[in-house]
């Protein structure tokens, strides 16, 4: 069980407001309180923290006993529920750099707000932390996991293998200095996105190196994939797979879904796909965060 999400706001990693939501479980698990599992959610590229299937992937996991954290990184250009975008200056600033820093002031937010009050500064009792990105959130949930031993699994979905895949035409508007004018889907915008994500990407390729990461991953890794997906094939996703240590990565493939799970920006009703993928991240979960490890 779970009540109404708790709403927080921390400074993100461009010095303004990272908004978010915790789910937080209130059941008891075992010896340890159900509070100690947290499953952090990374939305995707114009993705945001209501869109689709991820608050209710939040709720479904906090009804087996898993908080769960979900938020807006700063540069998604998204300040509210709606999924409009106020915020187009830092949307069009935005980095990968920026989404790492961000996804690990949360899980430090996360680890901060759920670590037992009769905890030490630094426990065994800490919170055991678990990744789930989809599309863009899945590379850099995965890239995160590489460098920080508190997190204990991963759960990719729909995730590109690549990061850095764009047009000719943007690489050709950002070698200028000038912003490349990105489409949404979702609103019709067409949206600046400026040259600094292309400088960061020339600075720093061996870090976004998402292959190199999986490949050094020392976590479980649950990678899901629609075989209809047009923005991720699923041979990329395979691709990917066969980067990561056999003995706890797995690689599981939803028939008939598309990249969103067939899910829309709001949820009305769930597909047969979407169920399936909310059983396979919630069992997941369930299995390595309470796993003796």
């Amino acid at each position: 069980m779970t009540s109404s999400p708790e709403s927080f706001e921390i400074e993100g990693a461009d010095g303004k407001p990272l908004r978010g939501d915790l789910y937080q479980s209130t059941l008891a698990a075992a010896a340890i309180p159900a509070a100690t599992r947290v499953a952090i959610l990374s939305h995707g590229f114009r993705g945001y923290k209501d869109w689709g299937f991820l608050p209710l992937l939040a709720l479904h996991l906090a009804e087996a006993g898993i908080s769960a954290v979900t938020f807006n990184f700063s540069g998604s250009g998204i300040a509210d529920r709606d999924g409009a975008f106020a915020e187009p200056e830092r949307y069009r600033a935005s980095t990968y750099g920026e989404q790492l820093t961000d996804l690990g002031l949360v899980v430090e937010w996360a680890i901060e707000r759920l670590r037992p009050e009769r905890a030490s500064s630094v426990s065994m009792d800490d919170p055991r932390i678990g990744l789930v990105g989809h599309s863009r959130g899945g590379a850099i949930s995965i890239l995160h996991a590489r460098s920080d031993p508190r997190v204990r699994c991963v759960a990719a979905l729909a995730s590109p293998a690549r990061i850095g895949v764009w047009p000719e035409s943007y690489f050709e508007a950002w070698k200028r200095g000038e912003p490349a004018l990105t489409h949404d889907f979702r609103t019709g915008l067409r949206l600046p996105l400026g040259p600094e994500l292309y400088r960061d990407l020339e600075a720093h390729r061996s870090r976004y190196d998402v292959f190199a990461a999986v490949e050094s991953l020392r976590v479980p890794l649950l990678i899901v994939q629609g075989d209809r997906d047009r923005a991720v094939p699923l041979e990329e996703a395979k691709e990917l797979a066969s980067y990561a240590p056999a003995v706890s990565t797995e690689l599981r493939v939803i028939e008939g879904a598309g990249h969103n799970f067939q899910a829309g920006d709001k949820i009305r009703r769930t597909p047969p796909q979407l169920s399936e993928l909310l059983a396979l991240v919630t069992a997941w979960m369930r299995r390595w965060l309470f796993a003796d490890l």
